[in-house]
């Protein structure tokens, strides 16, 4: 890839996620048109879970059906800074739209957001093939990490690939050369020599330091694997982003089938133990 193609693959998708107490990355990774619209669009956003869920609260609310309290999520908004350039590189500002939380896994550490706009998305990422990371993913090939590391404008490193096989809190996670820092988590990890997703930054390692601190480690950086992504998008049915033959509109009403099927199983457990008390 030349210079402007690196700009438009890799770093362009790029977003500076704020919420009420914290702030991160994020990457655009569908951008296209509102079913049954020709001029509407609809844009959503990948994150971490760790930098939105200051605006997750989980409270308790009466449910009718099963006679009983249950825990519900509410969202506040969150912001998505652009960033806009001139001369391909050159800062020239940048542009703040809000966006709702669609979903989240906690365990995962994944998040996706909606953009509260109908204008298309200039840049997209493009997300690695599904199902293809054993055949051509290896130890050795260049990477950037892209995000907007300690809250700056979108900054890009560069490494290596170093291994696939860490496990942390029971999920996979790639390592890389590439440095990240703080403010990097929720931004994206990309295949040099294609400019294709691999991977969300999250964790770098850190270890003790002087006085009882905290040393960073930056070029031990670990990302979540693109598969484990298209695990997230599907288990939460947002499986549209990367299947083309599925729309929105299709996800939603299985979203919503899917918590009306839930919900009646819950009530048939509750009579369950009721009848077993």
């Amino acid at each position: 890839m030349d210079i402007k193609e690196k700009h438009e693959k890799m770093f362009y998708p790029t977003v500076r996620v704020r919420t009420d107490k914290a702030g991160g990355s994020g990457t655009i990774v569908y951008s296209d048109l509102v079913p049954g619209s020709d001029s509407e669009y609809e844009t959503y956003v990948l994150t971490n879970n760790h930098v939105i869920e200051g605006n997750v609260t989980v409270g308790k609310e009466w449910s009718t059906l099963l006679q009983r309290e249950i825990k519900r999520d509410t969202f506040r908004e969150c912001t998505a800074e652009f960033f806009e350039f001139e001369y391909d590189s050159w800062e020239g500002g940048s542009r703040m739209l809000k966006a709702d939380i669609k979903c989240y896994h906690k365990e995962m550490d994944l998040a996706l957001l909606q953009l509260i706009s109908t204008k298309k998305a200039p840049y997209v990422a493009t997300l690695f093939p599904k199902d293809e990371h054993k055949k051509r993913l290896r130890v050795f090939q260049e990477v950037y990490a892209v995000g907007c590391g300690m809250g700056h404008p979108t900054i890009a490193t560069r490494g290596h690939l170093n291994g696939f096989s860490d496990v942390i809190d029971n999920h996979p996670y790639i390592i890389s050369s590439a440095p990240t820092i703080y403010g990097n988590s929720g931004g994206s990890l990309y295949l040099e020599e294609t400019g294709e997703f691999i991977g969300v930054p999250s964790r770098i390692t850190v270890a003790g330091g002087m006085f009882g601190g905290t040393d960073a480690i930056t070029h031990m950086s670990y990302a979540i694997p693109v598969w484990s992504v298209y695990k997230f998008l599907e288990d939460q049915i947002f499986d549209f982003i990367f299947k083309p033959d599925k729309s929105s509109k299709e996800c939603m009403i299985e979203r919503k089938a899917k918590r009306e099927r839930d919900e009646r199983q819950m009530a048939v457990d509750v009579s369950r133990e009721e009848i077993a008390s």
